[in-house]
């Protein structure tokens, strides 16, 4: 089994600025992020809802080093 690993409050903003920065790159902007820990929400625009799912294999793939060991899109609106 994966062991969780547990982020303190400053690792935390630091990932989550890389992870805005991640995503930034794939052209999602605007996203609200939350730590959940061990689950990292992410709200993005309906606009940018599909473009998501498309690359969400590459967005997991990125965002999990980062400590979290799941990645949800809220299906909320911002």
């Amino acid at each position: 089994m994966e062991k969780e690993h547990s982020l303190g409050q400053g690792e935390t903003q630091t990932s989550l600025k890389a992870i805005a920065q991640v995503l930034h790159e794939f052209q999602i902007e605007d996203a609200i992020l939350s730590d959940h820990a061990p689950v990292l929400r992410i709200q993005i625009s309906e606009a940018q809802f599909a473009h998501a799912l498309q690359i969400r294999e590459v967005l997991v793939e990125r965002i999990k080093p980062f400590g979290y060991r799941f990645v949800a899109l809220d299906l909320d609106e911002l």
